[in-house]
């Protein structure tokens, strides 16, 4: 089966060649040069655990997952500490992106032959590689963070052909004895913006990331070089794994002492509504956390705010009577989010295209609208 001929079938018909140049580096890059011989599918087999793909047990499951347009194929767990060696748990840390995001990724970026580009985060080098395709090696550096990862890029993409310059370090501060580039983009999600992009940028230069609060991880944002600042809109959805420096705390240090009261509002309304929802609520309430605890009747969902002082948990059932919120610490967090989901109720449920955010020397800042209408996101 020719599963390179069906993925640029399904990638057609997505539209996902848009930028012609795509088509051509799809075409000149073969994916199976970068993808491990054994690594997982993000999806749970029937023990729980993320299935295993091994090449040499089945060449044909592992042929089409790395050609699966929809699908990333997932290279570590839990920073290297899981080997590759069988179903297992954990987290994913690296990965091979899914094609689809990847295209409208890089059609975002408004990648022209002679610009100049840093890749952060470059791990298999596969995405190097499409970037070396439109704008020659010599013209293309890539960094990524973790250094097994960095020498199995560098040895996947020499062997392919290519000669980026690449560099083991955080991407977090890009890297600035090469700069300034035309463009920037990142293969992983951030919080916050590095003001070092944006200072490493040429005029006009254009910055692509995954973007998400500690509520919600699920932007594509497109910013733009306007002197010392940068600011953009939302370009849509994306999904991607944490820069590791920008990972939501987990730690917990509230008081024994808690206080209780009857919610406004059934969770279901404001946590079960779609990620465009969830992602607008997190713009209002970037520092919190939500995670779902027990099934059925006791059923709940806690909320803990990034600093580990205020925790709230909400109770599903009976949502309506005292006692259904719990709250520790300084910080009522359901009230908090409801308040967002109000804002959000009440200027009609905007998509996700219609925020965006700035970034200059004093921070960075989210807006609705255009960047002269901020955001309230001071809940200290």
């Amino acid at each position: 089966m020719d599963y390179r001929a069906v993925c640029r079938r399904a990638l057609e018909a997505k539209a996902c060649f848009h930028a012609p140049w795509l088509r051509g580096a799809f075409d000149a890059v073969d994916r199976e040069l970068f993808v491990p011989a054994r690594a997982w599918a993000p999806e749970r087999d029937e023990h729980g655990r993320w299935r295993f793909l091994d090449r040499d047990v089945d060449e044909d499951a592992w042929r089409r997952a790395v050609w699966d347009s929809h699908q990333s194929v997932i290279t570590q767990l839990d920073d290297g500490r899981t080997r590759p060696d069988g179903p297992a748990d954990g987290d994913f840390t690296s990965s091979v992106s899914a094609l689809d995001i990847v295209c409208t990724k890089l059609e975002q970026l408004g990648l022209d032959a002679g610009h100049r580009v840093l890749d952060i985060g470059y791990a298999s080098g596969y995405h190097t590689a499409l970037l070396c395709e439109r704008t020659g090696s010599e013209r293309t550096v890539g960094i990524e963070v973790d250094p097994q990862l960095a020498a199995w890029g560098a040895s996947n993409l020499k062997s392919a052909g290519y000669a980026p310059t690449l560099v083991c370090g955080d991407g977090m501060a890009g890297v600035p004895q090469h700069a300034p580039y035309d463009r920037i983009i990142s293969t992983a999600a951030v919080r916050t913006v590095p003001s070092a992009w944006v200072r490493q940028l040429a005029p006009g230069g254009v910055i692509v990331t995954p973007f998400g609060t500690a509520y919600a991880n699920s932007g594509l944002l497109r910013l733009t070089s306007r002197g010392e600042k940068a600011h953009g809109r939302f370009a849509g959805g994306a999904a991607y794994m944490w820069m590791r420096s920008e990972r939501p705390a987990r730690a917990l240090n509230v008081p024994k002492e808690s206080t209780t009261r009857s919610s406004p509002l059934d969770p279901a309304e404001v946590l079960e509504a779609g990620w465009e929802q969830d992602f607008v609520i997190g713009l209002h309430t970037a520092d919190v956390a939500f995670s779902h605890r027990g099934d059925g009747a006791d059923r709940r969902v806690q909320f803990v705010d990034q600093a580990g002082t205020s925790a709230t948990i909400v109770r599903y059932r009976d949502w309506w009577q005292v006692g259904a919120v719990k709250s520790w610490g300084p910080r009522d967090l359901w009230e908090q989010v409801v308040a967002a989901f109000t804002w959000y109720a009440a200027h009609g449920r905007p998509a996700i295209t219609e925020f965006g955010l700035t970034v200059d020397s004093s921070g960075q800042h989210a807006w609705y609208g255009d960047p002269g209408h901020p955001l309230n996101t001071d809940h200290s």
